[in-house]
């Protein structure tokens, strides 16, 4: 079994070989799509210095400035004075305007891979009403009645774009993932109440899921901030996955909705291990402790110092979920 077939099985409730890691995956975010290098969110065949390239004009409009301390973008500045001005103001891009089958072509090597192929549409729904917007504003108004059908409006538009745009990557690449990103809160709490989310946010992301589902597309749901409240919600959308921030406590999550929903467990070290031994047996902890549980591992290359550690613990976890799942379904 490929790590792509591993994945689908997994996420279809198959039999699967073992539990998803992080090199299963290949992220594609090609620069033809304007928004991926205004988010320094590149990934392709050809390098692609993010930090000195990225930032520029985005999605309807909006401008972004590449910030270092963040490791990604910012929005310089808000295109509306209210959300009732989206029609007027925003300019929704024209996908048919670019040349899948050409970037397709242009990424074949990079694309000729057993692996998940991943990508991101950016930004969902309250980070893109902050980019339109300002915090201030976006949050104001996505509570206010006065404001509550132009905003329902305006989702219903992006959520149309978004499905348009992930069909596409599944139709001319392949693509096997797709993130939509949209994060929900800070650190100490969600930016608005479950009710609030359920009645302005989860119809729309529903709507995307089930349509990604159609083509055969695994959805995860990126979404940073101490969001426990809104779990139940998130799970209501269909949605396959979240790895979320450590600051939720995922292993009450797991226990409490572990039947309904596969989570991310994250699996970065907090301290980069310079000696392999040490990575390996950190893997074999994190394994030992979520080994039976309906869960998959997400490791950032990043966070775990080299590539090398990323390769030693997603490989142990590997290594191990296969012993693991041989016995399971046998």
């Amino acid at each position: 079994m490929t790590p792509k077939e591993n994945l689908h099985a997994f996420f279809e409730g198959k039999p699967y070989e073992w539990k998803p890691v992080g090199t299963d995956k290949i992220s594609f975010q090609p620069e033809e799509i304007n928004e991926y290098v205004a988010r320094a969110f590149v990934s392709q065949q050809e390098p692609f210095d993010n930090a000195h390239k990225g930032g520029g004009p985005g999605w309807f409009g909006i401008d972004w400035e590449y910030e270092p301390g963040a490791g990604g973008s910012i929005s310089l500045r808000p295109i509306l004075d209210e959300v009732s001005e989206w029609k007027e103001k925003m300019v929704f891009p024209n996908l048919d305007e670019i040349d899948w089958e050409a970037i397709a072509k242009k990424n074949a090597d990079y694309l000729n891979t057993d692996c998940g192929i991943q990508f991101t549409v950016f930004t969902g729904y309250f980070e893109r009403l902050i980019s339109l917007l300002s915090f201030e504003e976006a949050a104001m108004e996505l509570i206010m009645e006065d404001y509550e059908e132009d905003i329902q409006e305006l989702f219903t538009a992006l959520t149309d774009f978004y499905i348009d745009f992930a069909q596409r990557f599944r139709k001319y690449f392949n693509a096997d993932w797709v993130i939509i990103h949209d994060d929900w809160g800070t650190q100490r709490s969600a930016f608005f109440s479950p009710a609030v989310h359920k009645k302005m946010i989860v119809p729309h992301l529903t709507r995307f899921v089930e349509e990604c589902h159609k083509v055969g597309l695994i959805v995860e749901m990126h979404s940073c901030g101490f969001i426990e409240e809104l779990i139940p919600n998130l799970i209501s959308t269909g949605i396959d996955t979240w790895a979320g921030q450590g600051i939720c406590d995922k292993r009450k999550l797991i226990n409490e909705y572990g039947d309904q929903f596969r989570f991310e467990v994250i699996t970065n070290p907090k301290t980069p291990p310079t000696d392999m031994d040490e990575a390996k047996k950190f893997a074999e902890d994190i394994f030992e402790e979520f080994k039976d549980k309906n869960i998959m591992f997400w490791t950032s290359p990043k966070r775990c110092g080299s590539r090398q550690a990323f390769e030693v613990i997603s490989g142990t976890l590997k290594q191990l979920g296969q012993e693991y799942t041989k016995k399971k379904f046998a």
